[in-house]
């Protein structure tokens, strides 16, 4: 790094574009002097979908105006909250290298690769305890536990003092892949002065440490060896620790395991290429393969645990599925947390599957899943090994940045040094000072599609005005020499009414459209010109039509010149 010796301190700026007042979309800007890097460039998916919105993104703006001075993004694990922007940053004419752990780099790629970007992307693949050193930033990886292989926790060196980014982590004594949280790394960097933490607060509201892994273990091992059918096993397809569970388990009970699902299928696969899974072939079996197997020795890995639509659990839940057939006897186990907003869609999707003639067995009723994101004591032991002399809450809806900003203070870091920031607030940090002094209004996009197609607020707003209100077409043809209406008005309408009613409204739009019709041509007849013949259509249709069904729907006059 930089001689400070000799060059004076500047302030450090912290910067977050995602993740901070939402859960999702995380991506945190780092800049030092003439230097930047992100951790993390995640995504978030929209509940706007019925408008076309699919994705929201970080507003990469900010980034563009400072393009020469972004060094590198540094990723702390491969969910797609973390991971899923960065096309859209390259996209968007950013350059630097990447740095992820072995499995993360492996999703990385298979995501850059949907856009085109695999072979263009400086893609490198860290091992924990690596380090990357830059002009004034140098970068330490450390292993963390999560629900997710390889994650990572950034230690990272500035001018200033040690910034520790956590990443999404649990500490969990018996984790089923990897080492447990290594406590002495965070506490050596307690010993050695830590500037800034910055720390995940998702189970901030949880008081009980996390479970370990070997819950989910024991509960596996009991319900398989029990089933009278087939089991379905419904998680997130990252979770591969979960799935080697589960591979292990049907070794040692002599069943055999298909995969269903794209995404189950592709990260069962980079898993096993990056040396996961290693039971998994002697018990693998293809969906097509099912039949010839005995119905209670066979279990099936299924995307869907969140309802997601035409994803393989919900197909199976409708009776739609091509191979996966529920009889009698049969049971689901729904491995998963219910992301808030999801409920219904999987509250439906398990009626559908008691149905269907399965059992469903879910986190409610059986210790089947265990978070992958630290509760109170987890985060409080975090306080305490590293004793932050400033503290900024991470990865949370504004609730659970409340909640940790407290629990920094209960556990002894100054009030005064702690920061409740939201997305878009500029943090300055000196050696004496840790504070907000600016905001940006945007920081997020919203996409329509995985080409990265922006949808505007006003575009929104059509959308949104079309699908509540409906629309209505005036169409009139007119001559181009005289300027006169020749044919038409024909009115066509879509989501006004019942179609009864809707007849009713086309009938008398039809008269008020002539009626207005005529005025025109009178008025050219008369020397006059009315520039303004559409709009005043527009209005009179749109008044008529609140007055009638009580909503003004978007009104589109076109008169063709022939």
């Amino acid at each position: 790094m930089e001689n400070s010796a000799t060059n004076p301190l500047q302030p450090l700026r912290v910067l977050p574009l995602g993740g901070l007042g939402e859960i999702g979309m995380n991506c945190m800007v780092l800049e030092y002097a003439d230097e930047i890097i992100l951790v993390d460039c995640g995504f978030m998916f929209s509940d706007l979908d019925h408008f076309g919105v699919e994705l929201v993104v970080p507003d990469f703006k900010y980034l563009k105006e400072r393009k020469d001075k972004i060094k590198a993004v540094f990723i702390t694990h491969g969910h797609e909250d973390h991971i899923g922007a960065l096309p859209f940053l390259f996209i968007a004419g950013i350059d630097c290298p990447v740095y992820a752990s072995a499995f993360s780099s492996m999703l990385i790629r298979e995501k850059l690769s949907e856009y085109g970007l695999s072979s263009t992307v400086d893609l490198r693949a860290f091992r924990m305890g690596d380090s990357v050193q830059l002009k004034h930033f140098k970068i330490t990886t450390t292993s963390v536990n999560h629900s997710i292989v390889d994650a990572a926790a950034l230690l990272i060196d500035t001018p200033l003092g040690k910034v520790i980014h956590t990443g999404d982590f649990k500490i969990d004594a018996t984790p089923f892949y990897g080492q447990a949280l290594d406590q002495n790394v965070f506490a050596k960097a307690g010993d050695e002065g830590v500037l800034l933490l910055l720390s995940d607060s998702t189970n901030v509201e949880k008081h009980d440490h996390n479970p370990s892994e070997q819950l989910v273990y024991s509960s596996f091992e009991e319900l398989l060896a029990s089933a009278q059918g087939m089991t379905v096993i419904s998680m997130f397809a990252s979770n591969v620790a979960r799935m080697g569970q589960v591979f292990e388990i049907a070794k040692k009970m002599g069943k055999k395991v298909a995969l269903s699902g794209r995404s189950m299928e592709q990260n069962a696969k980079l898993a096993m290429d990056v040396g996961y899974l290693k039971d998994a072939q002697e018990v693998l079996i293809a969906l097509d393969e099912m039949e010839w197997v005995e119905r209670k020795d066979l279990i099936i890995l299924s995307t869907g645990s969140q309802g997601e639509y035409r994803s393989s659990l919900i197909r199976a839940a409708h009776g739609e599925h091509k191979q996966i057939k529920f009889q009698a006897g049969d049971q689901v186990l729904m491995s998963s947390k219910f992301i808030p907003g999801n409920e219904k869609a999987i509250g439906q999707m398990i009626n559908n599957l008691f149905k269907q003639g399965a059992q469903v067995v879910y986190d409610a009723v059986k210790d089947i899943h265990v978070s992958g994101h630290a509760t109170k004591p987890e985060l409080k032991k975090m306080l305490e090994l590293t004793r932050p002399k400033f503290f900024i809450p991470v990865h949370g809806e504004y609730r659970h940045l409340v909640h940790h900003v407290s629990l920094a203070k209960e556990t002894g870091v100054d009030p005064e040094n702690v920061v409740l920031a939201v997305n878009g607030d500029i943090v300055e940090i000196t050696a004496d000072t840790c504070e907000i002094v600016d905001r940006l209004e945007e920081t997020k996009i919203m996409v329509e599609n995985r080409a990265g197609k922006e949808i505007t607020k006003m575009v929104l707003k059509d959308r949104r005005q079309l699908a509540e209100k409906g629309v209505v077409f005036a169409l009139m043809a007119r001559s181009q020499e005289s300027r006169k209406i020749i044919s038409g008005p024909e009115i066509i309408v879509r989501g006004l009414a019942s179609e009864e009613t809707e007849c009713l409204l086309i009938d008398e739009g039809k008269k008020i459209v002539r009626r207005l019709a005529d005025n025109y041509m009178r008025d050219i007849e008369d020397g006059f010109y009315e520039e303004d013949f559409e709009e005043t259509v527009r209005i009179e249709l749109r008044r008529y039509l609140n007055e009638k069904i009580g909503k003004k729907p978007v009104v589109i006059p076109i008169v063709m010149d022939v």
